[in-house]
């Protein structure tokens, strides 16, 4: 426990402790990890690191999942997290595979954003990685930038901080799905955002 804040409360030593909520597909899961990590887990190390106190990432990440299916899930994995007051969002890459029409994908960000202020969290917003040649995403990749347009007028008019995650095309391993060091690097850029709220 080197390094983290620690409180006597009542005669008990008490942890000072963080949670975030981290919803989205594979690429907040951590698909293709060679060690099984993923960025909430290289972005609670760092936290707890860059602050003294212990953070803990819920990583609510599902391989191949589209907005519309985070819509469905959305709400009872921020109600269960009544401590976090942040929570993280990044989904769309598999909206690419249909596509997901912009508009529907507009309405799904929409209703996870305000589901996560209903459940009394800051949304933290990012944009959609590029993607290179995929079998599985070799059609409808312009989308990317067609999603990242709504993420950009949606955080105007809805009020929310954007966590850019362009120029990430080296730390791809699949096409879609990053490298250790590529999440690491997503880790990195989720916590300058974080730290900057302070």
């Amino acid at each position: 426990m080197t390094g983290i804040l620690l409180i006597k409360l009542n005669g008990e030593i008490k942890l000072i402790w963080n949670e975030i909520v981290c919803l989205g597909d594979s690429l907040t899961y951590g698909a293709r990890d060679k060690f099984g990590r993923s960025y909430p887990a290289e972005l609670g190390s760092s936290l707890t690191k860059e602050t003294g106190e212990f953070y803990i990432c819920h990583n609510y990440g599902v391989n191949g999942e589209t907005s519309s299916d985070l819509l469905r899930r959305a709400w009872h994995q921020l109600k269960s997290n009544p401590g976090a007051k942040i929570a993280l969002l990044m989904i769309g890459t598999n909206d690419t595979k249909k596509p997901t029409p912009v508009d529907i994908y507009e309405d799904n960000l929409i209703q996870i954003i305000n589901a996560i202020r209903a459940n009394g969290k800051m949304p933290i917003v990012a944009t959609l990685p590029a993607l290179e040649f995929s079998p599985y995403y070799m059609h409808n990749r312009d989308y990317i930038e067609r999603y990242n347009s709504v993420i950009y007028k949606l955080s105007k008019s809805m009020n929310f901080i954007v966590c850019k995650m362009d120029g990430l095309r080296e730390h791809l391993i699949d096409g879609v799905h990053f490298t250790h060091e590529g999440y690491k690097e997503v880790s990195k850029r989720w916590l300058k955002t974080i730290l900057s709220l302070k």
